[in-house]
């Protein structure tokens, strides 16, 4: 985007969006054909479907449970649902999630075919200590574990005291 900003857009391994990217220069509009040498490959940019129209008893991901509700189930990198039983009499379907439970999702909310891209990163160990340092994150250290000048909290030893002020006074049952 122009202001800078970055938005990111969940998809599944089959989207094959970025190798669209890659033709945008000949995007050109022209006045008879519509979108020139890509009109033909226009389809391939829808990513979501309703659940009715994906296919039993193969991997889906990125599940809304009803419509607007928007997608909350199967979105980790690398994870599948499996889309075992539907019934369009009663607008319902039973989804396997990732996790192994079963559940009721509507027929109308969306989802795609797949997995979610990027399995790579479900793949990653912590082998060291500031291993997520390298990714930007930086390690959180609990103020009880501090001594008392670094943290207001710091230097008890099992004994649970209420937090304190930087000046000693107890912040809670005031």
């Amino acid at each position: 985007m122009s202001s800078g900003s970055v938005s990111y857009t969940p998809t599944s391994s089959t989207h094959e969006l970025f190798r669209l990217l890659r033709f945008r220069p000949t995007l050109a509009r022209s006045r008879r054909t519509g979108y020139g040498p890509l009109s033909k490959l226009m389809p391939v940019l829808q990513v979501f479907f309703l659940i009715h129209q994906l296919p039993k008893n193969k991997p889906v991901c990125l599940l809304e449970p009803a419509p607007g509700l928007g997608v909350t189930y199967a979105r980790a990198s690398g994870t599948k649902a499996l889309l075992t039983k539907m019934d369009t009499r009663v607008g319902t379907s039973l989804v396997k999630l990732p996790s192994g439970v079963k559940k009721i999702f509507s027929i109308y909310g969306l989802g795609s075919l797949g997995t979610v891209a990027l399995p790579v990163t479900k793949k990653m160990k912590n082998n060291k200590a500031g291993q997520l340092l390298t990714y930007g994150q930086k390690p959180r250290v609990r103020g009880v574990a501090r001594n008392p000048v670094d943290h207001p909290h710091g230097g008890r030893t099992k004994t649970i005291q209420h937090p304190r002020t930087p000046w000693g006074k107890t912040t809670k049952l005031k």
